[in-house]
């Protein structure tokens, strides 16, 4: 008999290709927001009574930072209440929780260099405040639950499955119309590769409960990222497409680049940023 594993945003961009991974190891409860509605207490309590399974993984969120920030009250009740819901009914029923979290509780660090999980926190934004508050009442509620923190995420253009803005989206559409992107040469971030995020999330349900860095790290800024993503897409005169923007972030640099170190202990392994986008324009996952 299959373990039943319930994936929730199951029709997001990273639900759905994690449900695309599992469908044939596991029995996969992807309920529509009208049949798990995580706004509702009570109804998320009932549906895990129901179904009862043995883990849930919570990829149900608002990530658009922007609207985040022009709808605070969606978002607290979404990325902060949808969780901890999730998290008490995951309590009741005995079910293994793994959530997502982002690697936006880190803007405002003051630090430059990878950061790892105990860095200082002090996020600036709506999302990145929600997400942390997420985590913290997640754990206080359910402490062997396993906190993802995430980095921008990306597949290929030529996807066949759900797309979200990305680097290699925004990339090909900029060149398919003769427009420029500016990218901060005050930023550091990761991007990471979205296929090699879901293989490694059936790993992490074996995670002791805590919080945990995600993704691929990086440690150039992103002026130089877009720039070399541009070379490995075999775009033309690429520092045509990608202009360097000096100004924003500074004079104090924005950093949200992740040490990884702590999920390679348990045998987790990303790429770096640039490694990762050259292996995945090589060899391509195809769901058709």
């Amino acid at each position: 008999m299959k373990t039943t594993i319930l994936i929730t945003g199951a029709s997001g961009f990273l639900g759905s290709r994690l449900a695309y991974l599992l469908r044939d190891r596991y029995h996969l409860l992807l309920p529509t927001h009208n049949e798990l509605n995580i706004s509702r207490e009570e109804a998320v309590r009932a549906y895990l009574e129901e179904h009862r399974p043995a883990a849930v993984v919570h990829c149900a969120a608002l990530s658009n930072t922007w609207y985040c920030e022009q709808h605070p009250e969606e978002s607290h009740r979404v990325n902060v209440q949808g969780t901890v819901r999730i998290a008490k009914a995951c309590k009741l029923t005995g079910a293994k929780l793994v959530f997502m979290s982002s690697d936006q509780v880190y803007n405002g660090t003051p630090v430059l260099g990878p950061l790892p999980e105990y860095a200082p926190l002090q996020p600036v934004n709506v999302y990145g405040n929600h997400k942390l508050e997420a985590e913290q009442r997640a754990l206080r509620n359910l402490p062997d639950a396993v906190g993802l923190r995430l980095t921008w995420m990306y597949d290929l253009p030529e996807s066949s499955m759900r797309l979200n803005s990305n680097i290699l989206v925004n990339l090909h559409k900029a060149n398919a119309e003769g427009t420029v992107i500016k990218a901060a040469t005050h930023e550091y971030r990761g991007v990471t590769y979205v296929w090699d995020v879901v293989r490694n999330i059936e790993r992490a349900l074996a995670l002791p409960g805590g919080i945990y860095n995600f993704g691929s790290g990086n440690s150039r800024n992103s002026y130089e990222l877009f720039l070399e993503a541009a070379k490995l897409m075999g775009v033309e005169q690429p520092s045509n497409l990608i202009l360097p923007d000096e100004e924003r972030y500074a004079p104090e640099c924005r950093n949200l680049a992740m040490d990884c170190s702590l999920v390679a202990k348990y045998g987790i392994h990303f790429r770096d940023s640039i490694e990762g986008i050259e292996e995945a324009l090589k060899h391509p996952v195809r769901t058709e």
